[in-house]
């Protein structure tokens, strides 16, 4: 039997609707935390988070927190979509 060395690997997809630039892919380890995914989306839509704006990722409609594992959110399949959501600041 030949073992997969990609098991553990989770294909990961961030689309951000109002960005001019086409979705971030990459595939990352399954222990790999959503907060760091989220920071390389951000690199690759050029945004920061600022006194106005924060970003966050949503997978099913829902804000994930950034120490939550990839691995976790995907499950038994080896892929995951994640939208990149501009939240305002309150304050």
């Amino acid at each position: 039997m030949v073992e997969d060395i990609h098991r553990d690997e989770i294909e990961v997809k961030v689309s951000f609707p109002i960005s001019k630039h086409g979705p971030y892919e990459a595939r990352v380890e399954s222990e790999t935390t959503v907060g760091t995914v989220l920071a390389d989306a951000m690199k690759h839509f050029e945004v920061n988070d600022d006194s106005q704006f924060t970003y966050v990722l949503a997978h099913g409609g829902h804000e994930q927190s950034n120490t939550t594992t990839v691995g976790s959110l995907a499950g038994h399949v080896h892929e995951i979509r994640f939208t990149l959501v501009k939240k305002i600041t309150q304050g």
